[in-house]
């Protein structure tokens, strides 16, 4: 493939794998006559940029997305931060919450790259299924391509599984408060899909202090709750609906 055409195929600011590249009909050993062209620069093993192109995690993750799109993903915080709901949400210091499929892991000219902030990478089986209506697409401004994120349903329940009990009812508890719009359908199907029953009673109980109507709407008879009493926070009160040591606050004693 000649240059000119390899550059039309290739959106500013993304990176290339050197699996894309093949796809272009560019081989391993042509990518680096490029290179040494001056025309491609490395980004790490098995990956390229544009000469002189500014790239960041989001032209990354959509390298990453080309080959499998749901394989990784930008989920809870980074997910909410980018569908508008971070003055919702700070937990302290910024990083790029990434999530993978069971079993993936980033790869090392990901991993070892520096994109401005940490990276963290979660691979956690949270749902029995991967309905693909729990994903939307986002288009970073100024750029002409397009990522798969989590909804900000699934976003929610991926940020408690990774939030400890104080965060739980400070951050996570005012985020919620903010959600008046999520969409009770698809939180039902999440919630049945579920496998953690410590996501599904702090999510339950935060929605139903939080009030919303939607909250109303979810058919608790339908999701597996477990059994037992858990204890997120030393000190606090049993709530009796959910079986979970919660501050005083936040519990229902009847």
């Amino acid at each position: 493939m000649k240059i000119n055409q390899l550059l039309a195929d290739w959106p500013p600011g993304v990176v290339a794998t050197q699996a894309w590249l093949h796809r272009q009909g560019v081989g391993s050993s042509l990518a680096r006559k490029y290179q040494q062209s001056g025309w491609l620069e490395k980004v790490g093993h098995g990956a390229w940029r544009r000469s002189g192109d500014r790239i960041d995690w989001q032209g990354a993750l959509y390298a990453l997305q080309q080959d499998s799109p749901l394989r990784f993903w930008a989920g809870a915080q980074t997910a909410l931060d980018l569908q508008g709901y971070d003055h919702y949400l700070r937990l302290g210091g910024e990083t790029i919450s990434l999530w993978a499929a069971p079993g993936a892991t980033l790869p090392t000219w990901f991993a070892q790259h520096d994109w401005g902030m940490p990276v963290s990478c979660t691979s956690a089986p949270l749902f029995a299924d991967s309905d693909t209506a729990t994903w939307q697409g986002f288009r970073p401004p100024h750029h002409d391509f397009e990522v798969w994120i989590s909804s900000p349903e699934r976003a929610v329940l991926e940020l408690i599984h990774v939030s400890d009990g104080e965060a739980l009812f400070s951050s996570v508890a005012d985020l919620l408060a903010g959600l008046a719009t999520l969409s009770p359908r698809r939180l039902q199907r999440l919630l049945e899909a579920c496998r953690s029953v410590r996501v599904k009673r702090v999510f339950l109980l935060l929605a139903r202090h939080a009030g919303h109507a939607w909250y109303a709407r979810l058919d608790l008879t339908r999701l597996d709750l477990g059994s037992g009493k858990r204890q997120l926070i030393s000190g606090g009160h049993l709530d009796k609906q959910f079986l979970i040591t919660v501050p005083g606050s936040f519990a229902n004693a009847s």
